[in-house]
């Protein structure tokens, strides 16, 4: 009997026997998440981040940062308590009638660790900190991990199957914080944030644009489920697939440039050499590695009906 679209998932993610490479235009996932998680408007946050929104169809950017000066203004500052979340009564009802036989829910969360950091700060100014006042950077990090992991356990209490986030760790071409930084200041509390959800075996969704190429055995080593979106400008996709394979699944990973300005035979080619690399052995969801609005629909058709001829892993 043929795996469901959400069997099928589960197996590719856990590097067991799916039937096909799966496609994030899949209807798999329903997401739920706290009110003031994040808001598609100017806002100013629980945390005091002012947020701007600048691009139609894109979330806002942090641009009021209230801690500036961490020698100066971290005592004072109160971090907000996870415990006082609330969700909207609808998103409740709609989380109530998911089909849990064909859909996972995942508890979605923006601005993780580092990027909650420098989101407080300012990229600038925390940066700077991390070598001017490493006590307090390591100070301010784990309390920003005590948060997350209660929102994690919040999400817990209602059954999610998965926790999601941002935490872009990367540019175009190297990471933002050097692999030794990651590994001493965000790794072990990257592992405090997970504990629980990795004790009740649910999958742990890491978002992480750029370059991540050096972390990624840590990430996969911390209980990392599935990273995306494997920017493939950013990264050597053969690494990232030795790295992870057997560990962690990777999610993406098609050249949303060439999406955005290529034809649907460039697509097409670049499908067929992204599955090349990614697809054999498992732990692959085929996917674009960012959204833009008004992706030409002809490349975005090229995309899915290549990925869904050459996904098959039986025939």
């Amino acid at each position: 009997m043929p795996l469901s679209v959400m069997e099928n998932y589960l197996e590719a993610i856990r590097y067991g026997n799916p039937e096909y490479v799966p496609m994030t235009c899949e209807p798999i996932w329903h997401i739920v998440s706290f009110d003031d998680i994040m808001r598609m408007e100017n806002w100013t946050d629980r945390f005091g981040v002012s947020w701007v929104k600048e691009m139609d169809g894109v979330v806002p950017f942090p641009k009021g940062n209230p801690i500036t000066n961490i020698e100066a203004q971290i005592e004072k500052y109160r971090f907000p308590d996870p415990d006082e979340l609330v969700m909207d009564p609808e998103a409740i009802v709609r989380l109530n009638k998911v089909d849990r036989g064909n859909m996972l829910v995942m508890g979605h969360m923006y601005y993780f660790c580092f990027e909650r950091a420098w989101a407080l700060m300012g990229l600038e100014h925390f940066m700077t900190a991390i070598y001017e006042f490493p006590d307090l950077v390591r100070y301010l990090l784990h309390e920003i991990a005590k948060y997350a992991r209660g929102v994690f356990d919040r999400y817990l209490e209602i059954g999610v199957d998965a926790v999601g986030f941002t935490e872009d760790l990367g540019t175009q071409k190297a990471m933002m914080m050097s692999p030794g930084h990651v590994r001493d200041l965000l790794l072990p509390e990257y592992r405090y944030a997970f504990e629980n959800v990795l004790k009740e075996k649910k999958i742990i969704f890491f978002h992480s644009c750029g370059c991540v190429n050096p972390i990624v055995n840590d990430l996969a080593d911390a209980g990392v489920t599935i990273l995306n979106p494997v920017q493939t400008r950013a990264n050597d996709l053969y690494q990232v697939k030795r790295d992870a394979f057997g560990k962690m699944a990777l999610e993406g990973g098609v050249d949303s440039h060439l999406i955005m300005t290529g034809t649907p035979e460039d697509v097409r080619r670049e499908v067929t050499r992204v599955m090349e690399i990614l697809k054999p052995g498992g732990g692959y969801i085929c996917g674009m590695d960012h959204f833009f609005p008004d992706m030409p629909k002809d490349n975005v058709q090229a995309l899915w009906e290549t990925a869904k001829n050459i996904g098959r892993y039986i025939p």
